[in-house]
């Protein structure tokens, strides 16, 4: 495998020791081959003893906790990844079946494709990988599909991937299974504990050989040039097929995941509607939380109080709305969403005599690093909420560059929000500086030290409006160049 590479400082680690989850006595039961959570140290805790090391200047961290463990891995980029010295257990053949697990969320979604988990030898592209798939293995450009792959000597001999995309920030479990039959009919890719829709992209094992002497990855090859950048936690090999059961088993283990909503608005010509759909196979629970700009308890009449409990089947969907009666009301919502479950609102706007005009937010996840957003205050007037989810006080900087990526606002202050609070307003008034970027377009960024964030970009047009996504800051380069094979 051949990659681009970004060399990155190196971060100190420091072991700590947790007591075992949920998700650790259920996967050990099931006698993997390897098991390394990742949680703060470098621990193989299979009982068959083949600790990893980091490698690259990845780190642990509590900052984006893992649904299954206190802590993850965390990867930026170059060289970064996880090394398990190689070892006969992990040598395993394109006739000999395999379980590959771990837990994921990326940070950048326009890279070439990432290591998940693998074993190949990037000199003569002999062995295997679950990855994700940015257009290299055949799939769709950028298009961030789970995959799976067996290869040998460049040949691609047998790769299978998802039709769902995995690269959306969030955290996922990540599963293939290979029955050793020599056919992608004896493959199975799984998300969240359910079992994905795939493609086959090779199919022709044949005689080739996968055996190889490198040693076993986790988030990058072992030359260091397929990197994976985000979170890893909760990492397994087996040397079985685990159960569909099984694998939803691991995957209910989780926590559910905090989503923010980060407008919400009811009263005074405004309505909001939130959708939710269970992708999972098992019936859910989970309550929704409104709160206001002021981090207080937001009263919704129509509701019938403060909060709404769900509970959804398998493949349910519902939705909760607030109408446009009463004076108006405005905040944010809060709601730890299970594996598998997505959620969006829909913003409307009603003014006498003029059509209804909506816009669609999805519901993200807070991001502690910086965000990045498109604006153009040529043609329209762009506005934004900004959510401190964290139990601590944020200070935010905003930065403005125009269209030839020159600087041309910075907020003369940070804008420090308390905890549970949020704060809403026009981009260029939201805090003194940024007077600049009327008559201009091109990105603002978004950075905090610590804590979290959520930023809600809403873009108007005279009586239209819409909605404008935020995103990691690596998300935000075009990539060239790349090849797998």
């Amino acid at each position: 495998m051949t990659f681009p590479t970004r060399l990155l400082l190196a971060l100190f680690i420091t072991p700590l020791l947790f007591a075992q989850t949920k998700y650790q006595t259920d996967l050990v039961a099931m006698s993997p081959l390897g098991f390394w959570p990742l949680n703060f140290n470098t621990n193989d805790v299979s009982g068959h003893g083949n600790p990893g090391a980091v490698t690259g200047g990845g780190t642990f961290s509590a900052n984006l906790t893992s649904p299954v463990e206190p802590n993850s891995l965390i990867l930026t980029g170059g060289s970064q990844g996880f090394s398990v010295p190689a070892n006969p257990i992990f040598n395993l053949s394109a006739l000999q079946p395999l379980t590959a697990t771990a837990w994921i969320r990326t940070d950048a979604q326009g890279l070439g494709s990432m290591v998940i988990m693998g074993k190949a030898d990037p000199a003569t592209n002999t062995g295997w990988a679950l990855l994700i798939d940015n257009g290299d293995l055949g799939g769709a450009v950028n298009g961030g599909r789970l995959a799976f792959a067996l290869f040998a000597s460049g040949t691609p001999l047998l790769v299978v991937e998802s039709t769902n995309q995995v690269n959306d920030g969030r955290w996922r479990m990540v599963t293939a299974t290979y029955d050793g039959s020599g056919s992608a009919t004896g493959v199975h890719l799984y998300i969240d504990g359910n079992n994905a829709t795939t493609t086959t992209l090779a199919n022709s094992v044949g005689t080739g050989s996968i055996l190889n002497s490198s040693p076993l990855t986790i988030g990058n090859a072992a030359d260091g040039k397929t990197p994976f950048e985000g979170s890893l936690s909760g990492a397994a090999l087996f040397g079985v097929v685990l159960t569909p059961a099984q694998i939803v088993q691991l995957a209910t283990d989780a926590t559910a995941a905090r989503a923010i909503l980060g407008q919400f608005v009811f009263g005074g010509g405004w309505y909001t509607a939130l959708y939710f759909a269970n992708g999972s196979l098992n019936s859910v629970t989970f309550t929704v939380n409104f709160i206001g700009d002021d981090g207080n308890p937001l009263n919704v009449p129509a509701l019938n109080g403060s909060s709404k409990t769900i509970t959804l089947a398998a493949g349910g969907a519902t939705v909760l709305e607030a109408p446009n009666v009463g004076s108006f009301a405005e905040g944010y919502v809060s709601v730890l969403l299970p594996v598998g479950v997505t959620g969006y609102g829909v913003f409307r706007q009603s003014i006498p005599g003029l059509p209804d005009q909506e816009a669609v937010v999805p519901m993200v996840y807070p991001n502690v690093t910086t965000l990045t957003m498109v604006y153009d205050e040529v043609n329209s007037t762009t506005g934004i909420a900004i959510v401190n989810p964290s139990t601590v006080a944020t200070s935010i900087t905003i930065t403005a560059e125009d269209i030839n990526g020159n600087v041309i606002a910075t907020s003369a202050s940070p804008l420090v929000l308390q905890p549970g609070t949020k704060q809403v307003g026009l981009l260029k008034s939201i805090v003194p500086g940024l007077s600049a970027v009327v008559n201009n377009r091109g990105i603002v960024k978004f950075t905090i030290p610590t804590g979290g964030m959520v930023v809600l970009g809403l873009r108007a047009k005279g009586i239209a409006l819409t909605s404008i996504p935020t995103v990691g800051n690596r998300v935000l380069f075009d990539f060239a160049g790349e090849q797998f094979f």
